[in-house]
């Protein structure tokens, strides 16, 4: 059976990550040629190309697409066996990246800067907003260590845990001259409809799949990329909206909104966490699943 060392192993981590043999000696701290010669003897033992030459960099074959997962997964484990394995939140320095729509920030953020300066003093929190082909990139590399949301079909290299069923509600204006805490589903073929569409969430396409089927034919007039300009532009004009109920109650404490049960059926959704399964028994991200579970679950 072949030898490998651990760097040839940590050698093809980072050309798999980077897809540049020139970033990849500058991590590792290796010239190019040295990067060369190990990339030659990773070729030799696999009996493969691994990576071809790219007009940016270079590019996995497939056979080196296959290797990614175990490898990455192996070297996990040997790296777990020289860290810390225990995480003591009231000690312990850890600055955790956590993706969240701009919903997310605003329900979750507040209650947990108050539940951290309490019980864990020392840690701090980032929050990104990105794509969904961002996100899995970021939480299969390491880089997002847990995602917090409606985030629905995001395959089998994640597990995902529910914190609470979320439903749907109308907002309009108070004073709206064709809104007076109900609606009729005839009524909705003549309002104007704002639509939110935070980046990584499919809010935008369950409502709008409602709205726009043959059952309602509603007019979506507006779209935008944060849920949080809704209630001013809704409070501000006759346009409506359809947005998370735990939103519409935020947002009703700052300006004049009228919260009106749909009269058409929108589908509920699970606000979840979701992890990558590399990075399930991390102590320091079992600890932060165990805090938004303790503070947000049902």
């Amino acid at each position: 059976m072949p030898q490998l060392d651990l760097n040839l192993l940590e050698l093809f981590e980072s050309i798999w990550r980077t897809r540049n043999l020139t970033t990849t000696g500058e991590q590792l701290g290796l010239s190019q040629p040295a990067v060369s010669r190990g990339l030659a003897r990773l070729r030799e033992t696999y009996g493969d190309e691994l990576f071809v030459r790219h007009r940016r960099g270079v590019e996995p074959t497939g056979f080196a697409q296959t290797l990614a997962e175990p490898i990455s997964t192996a070297l996990a484990i040997v790296r777990r066996t020289i860290e810390k394995p225990n995480f003591s939140p009231t000690e312990d320095s850890r600055r955790f990246r956590v993706a969240l729509s701009d919903i997310g920030e605003r329900y979750f953020l507040p209650k947990l800067a108050d539940w951290f300066a309490n019980h864990a003093p020392h840690v701090s929190i980032d929050t990104v907003s990105v794509s969904r082909a961002e996100l899995l990139a970021g939480l299969d590399a390491g880089e997002i260590d847990l995602a917090v949301g409606f985030l629905p079909g995001l395959g089998k290299q994640v597990y995902e845990k529910r914190l609470f069923e979320e439903k749907y509600v109308y907002i309009a204006r108070a004073g709206h001259p064709g809104v007076s805490d109900r609606l009729r589903a005839s009524q909705l073929r003549e309002l104007n409809h704002v639509v939110g569409s935070p980046p990584g969430t499919r809010h935008a396409a369950a409502v709008e799949k409602v709205l726009t089927g043959p059952a309602v034919r509603a007019a979506v007039t507006m779209r935008v990329g944060s849920f949080l300009s809704i209630g001013p532009i809704v409070a501000n004009s006759d346009l409506v909206a359809v947005v998370p109920s735990n939103l519409a109650e935020l947002v009703s404490e700052h300006v004049a909104l009228q919260l009106i049960a749909p009269p058409v059926r929108f589908p509920s959704f699970g606000v979840s966490m979701v992890w990558h399964r590399r990075f399930h028994s991390d102590p320091a991200v079992v600890w932060l699943r165990e805090v938004f579970s303790q503070l947000f679950g049902e």
